[in-house]
């Protein structure tokens, strides 16, 4: 990575080239920054409550027990309010304001004693230090130090003759070492975090692509049983939710034996994988396609005219070179049972797939006897056959 990509790269701590990418990441920066800041307010509670005990003891300035008690006070009202803050640009935004305040207070007590000692100066490095407390990039740290830095070196100038010219250098000197240290340790950081964020993106990629195939037919593209578990009483749950009515159909192909045997698999194999995707292609986001086993499929579909439905894709089929193959020497047929559930009824996905699966069984063995359709066990609901 040139150095030009690299400052790129870790100029903004939300900015991916992947908007994908960046949508995974923002949680977690999010969190990342919520906690980074809630760290530097309670360090900085902390050392204000110790130095106003301690103050307080001697009997210093009255400025400086006061302003330790308004720092204490701001760092508590950063930390508690970084539990209610969800914006990223917001809790940073937080931090700044705590530290852009520390160092204003510092100075002002030097102002008020006319002497920048070296206890301010060290307080003043620690504030620029605990920068990196907070998962900036270079852009964000580059703003903070910034302006400390021209507030601290403004300030110190503003009244010649104040503190001592060795003092006024020796800050300054400090203040150029403290964000040549701070930055590089920034950008390192924000390198670091981003690449991490891209490995664990990329692995959670290839984690989901893997379960997905796990949930597919190699053959057919459709979904397998193990998808069928899970997502049978989801896809219940969504018809309901949208006053739309589940059909579920139980579909094979006719004596499909013996096109295997007369054919071949390879061939017979070509005509499942077309059913499958253009099966898959018609029933859209509205619906699934689950392969059971060999030639059985079941449909879920969340909307109206199923039996439409497939009879157009029957019509697509008609063309197909490895099913007009077979169908030049004899005839291909799909018989289906169907179920379903309106939007106010109990859709229990187990009931619907027995009672297509009868429906199917009970068209099949009563064409088998000859017996005309209206004979069927009245427990069964519909039932359909198309010939390609």
């Amino acid at each position: 990575m040139g150095v030009t990509n690299y400052l790129a790269d870790v100029w903004s701590a939300t900015e991916f080239r992947n908007a994908e990418l960046a949508r995974y990441a923002e949680p977690e920066i999010r969190e990342e920054t919520r906690k980074g800041v809630q760290i530097m307010a309670s360090l900085s509670l902390f050392i204000n409550i110790f130095v106003w005990l301690w103050i307080s003891r001697t009997g210093a300035d009255s400025l400086h027990t006061y302003s330790h008690m308004l720092l204490g006070a701001l760092s508590l009202h950063v930390l508690v309010s970084t539990r209610f803050v969800y914006d990223i640009r917001a809790l940073q935004g937080l931090g700044m304001v705590l530290l852009i305040v520390s160092a204003l207070a510092i100075i002002l007590i030097a102002h008020r004693t006319s002497d920048l000692s070296i206890g301010m100066m060290a307080a003043i490095v620690m504030l620029l230090i605990s920068v990196p407390l907070v998962p900036w990039a270079l852009r964000d740290a580059t703003t903070v130090i910034v302006l400390m830095t021209l507030l601290l070196a403004s300030s110190v100038m503003s009244v010649p003759g104040r503190f001592h010219l060795e003092s006024i250098w020796l800050l300054q000197l400090l203040l150029l070492g403290s964000t040549i240290v701070v930055g590089v340790l920034v950008a390192r950081n924000t390198s670091v975090r981003k690449q991490d964020m891209r490995a664990r993106f990329e692995l959670e990629n290839a984690r989901k692509e893997m379960e997905l195939l796990s949930l597919k037919d190699h053959l057919t593209g459709a979904w397998n049983r193990r998808y069928l578990e899970t997502e049978f009483p989801k896809m219940a749950e969504i018809c309901r939710e949208q006053r739309k009515t589940l059909h579920v159909a139980v579909l094979d192909i006719d004596d499909f034996k013996s096109i295997n045997d007369d054919f071949g698999h390879q061939l017979a194999d070509q005509v499942l994988a077309k059913l499958g995707s253009v099966f898959i292609h018609k029933l859209g986001s509205e619906g699934r396609l689950i392969r059971l086993g060999g030639d059985e499929f079941l449909i879920l579909y969340c909307d109206e005219n199923l039996e439409e439905l497939i009879s157009q894709t029957i019509d697509e089929l008609h063309d197909e070179p490895a099913i007009r193959q077979i169908t030049r020497v004899r005839t291909i047929s799909l018989s289906a049972g169907f179920a379903s559930a309106g939007p106010n009824d109990r859709a229990e996905p187990k009931q619907l797939y027995v009672t297509a699966d009868k429906a199917l069984y009970s068209m099949k063995k009563n064409r088998q006897r000859a017996r005309p359709v209206e004979e069927l066990d009245d427990t069964v609901n519909r039932t359909g056959n198309w010939t390609l």
